[in-house]
């Protein structure tokens, strides 16, 4: 497995990227700001960097060209709060190997590491089951017609409390659980489950672009996170990474 390097100054989303890539085996390294990240890189010389551009000490664009004078070889993933093209355009020329937005939630990220270690999937014989818990009856039917297209099967639930016992009564391999609920707030919701489930997969849906929903809802257990309006090909991507994951820790 790769030894990977996470430079990033938010504690959730430092310890979230760990835990999903402690869980498929790789060592992993951390740093909260530039200069200590970039110390760690000279002495542990790590496979891989998932560095975020805004962090303390220096920025992310100062450590990406002290790495590369280093060990130019060396992948370098960009994490930004703030969507910029010309940002994106501006680190890929200077090195970095791909240039992502935390709106988006983390699954990228790790479907990101996957490629560059040449990772491969296996497949799993039986279909996951997925509960969708959201109160707006059109995004229910455009997920669940989605997702049922993707061969998983779909459980849902309009409200907080029947989600809640719809989980205990059928265990599904993950949950997809909306932020504004009429009877309590997703976020009660997740703290609810994890409570009953430590191992219980979710994934917010936050509604908004705002990153630091998506941070509160991981330092609350969720697994990931996706913004409305839902873009299909990355939540897919998210479901398949966390469901990966989760199988791979099943088996250890």
């Amino acid at each position: 497995m790769a030894k990977i390097l996470i430079i990033d100054d938010n504690d959730e989303v430092r310890k979230a990227l760990a835990v999903f890539l402690s869980g498929k085996g790789h060592e992993i390294l951390l740093s909260e700001d530039g200069i200590n990240g970039l110390s760690i890189f000279k002495n542990s010389k790590p496979d891989l960097v998932i560095l975020d551009r805004n962090i303390p000490t220096m920025t992310g664009s100062q450590v990406l060209s002290e790495m590369k004078k280093i060990s130019p070889e060396i992948p370098i993933i960009i994490l930004t709060a703030y969507d910029s093209g010309e940002d994106a355009r501006k680190y890929l020329k200077n090195g970095a190997a791909v240039f992502l937005s935390k709106a988006d939630g983390l699954s990228g990220v790790i479907a990101e590491v996957g490629k560059i270690l040449g990772e491969s999937r296996g497949k799993n014989k039986d279909a996951a089951e997925i509960l969708i818990v959201d109160d707006e009856e059109f995004m229910v039917k455009m997920l669940k017609k989605f997702l049922l297209t993707k061969n998983f099967k779909v459980l849902s639930a309009v409200d907080g409390l029947s989600g809640f016992n719809m989980y205990k009564k059928h265990q599904p391999n993950l949950v997809l659980l909306d932020i504004c609920l009429p009877d309590k707030s997703g976020l009660e919701v997740l703290k609810d489950l994890k409570s009953f489930d430590g191992n219980a997969a979710i994934i917010m849906v936050t509604g908004n672009e705002d990153a630091e929903t998506g941070r509160q809802c991981l330092k609350a257990g969720a697994a990931d996170y996706i913004s409305k309006p839902i873009n299909l090909l990355t939540l897919e991507r998210g479901i398949k990474t966390i469901l990966y994951v989760k199988q791979d820790r099943g088996r250890g």
